[in-house]
């Protein structure tokens, strides 16, 4: 199965997951996946800075984006402890990408996205008009999704995308509901759980224009999250919308 249109894919990892040992794709070989599939562009974060080391994961990602710059896109991965480094390593890897691509991920480094430490990296990105990929998922208490439209609100400059929007169907209707309260926001449909009829319903409550696609390669099957949106019973300039036109939007604003 190919799209019939280039994605703009925006969610995507290099390195070794703890969670996946066994996926040990390199660049080269994602790019194999790339191509057949028709992904244009896949905006990637470092497995290592999300779960133990951001200076050295984002220095990984630093080293694809020189290698490929035309098929990769970097997100810089912050952890809000220690207090200051999160700052700094927005400011050393500031070159990948204008307007800046950040990845949080509260539920590994183990501290809630609305805590005290996070207020400077947000207060950041609100002012860059950063581009903000943050790990969600059902209830949970460092990262739930319902606990992002007070973020959202607070600042309207920072475009927020609810990694896995929240995967259960739970978890959906959670980040639906932040989703319909906060503009700003946006939904990926990136998630480990494939829910019937999940894609039409999230259209229908806050439109084409505001869902990504993403395939969270290569820990997941970047095949498998194409058919949910090649199949699903939304218009062909919806689908073309998620799969390109709107993460392209959001990263070539400032181009």
């Amino acid at each position: 199965m190919k799209s019939p249109v280039p994605i703009f894919d925006c969610h995507g990892h290099i390195g070794v997951h703890p969670d996946f040992p066994a996926c040990k794709y390199t660049p080269d070989e994602m790019l194999e996946v790339m191509d057949l599939l028709n992904i244009e562009v896949l905006a990637v974060t470092s497995s290592r800075a999300c779960s133990t080391d951001c200076p050295r994961g984002n220095a990984e990602v630093a080293a694809v984006l020189r290698t490929y710059p035309q098929r990769f896109r970097g997100y810089i991965t912050v952890n809000p402890r220690p207090q200051g480094e999160g700052l700094r390593e927005l400011e050393r890897w500031s070159y990948f990408h204008r307007p800046p691509l950040i990845k949080f991920h509260p539920d590994l480094h183990k501290y809630p996205v609305n805590g005290d430490a996070y207020r400077p990296l947000w207060d950041f990105a609100n002012q860059t008009r950063a581009v903000v990929l943050v790990h969600t998922w059902d209830s949970d208490p460092n990262c739930g999704p319902l606990m992002f439209a007070p973020i959202s609100r607070s600042h309207p400059q920072a475009r927020i995308i609810l990694g896995h929007s929240g995967v259960t169907w739970r978890g959906y209707e959670q980040a639906l509901e932040t989703a319909q309260a906060a503009p700003n926001t946006y939904l990926d449909i990136t998630g480990s759980q494939s829910h019937r009829g999940i894609l039409e319903r999230v259209v229908a409550r806050v439109g084409a224009d505001r869902v990504l696609f993403g395939s969270d390669m290569p820990y997941l099957e970047a095949a498998v999250s194409l058919g949910r949106i090649l199949s699903a019973k939304i218009s062909d300039d919806g689908k073309e919308r998620i799969l390109r036109c709107n993460f392209r939007k959001l990263i070539e604003e400032d181009d």
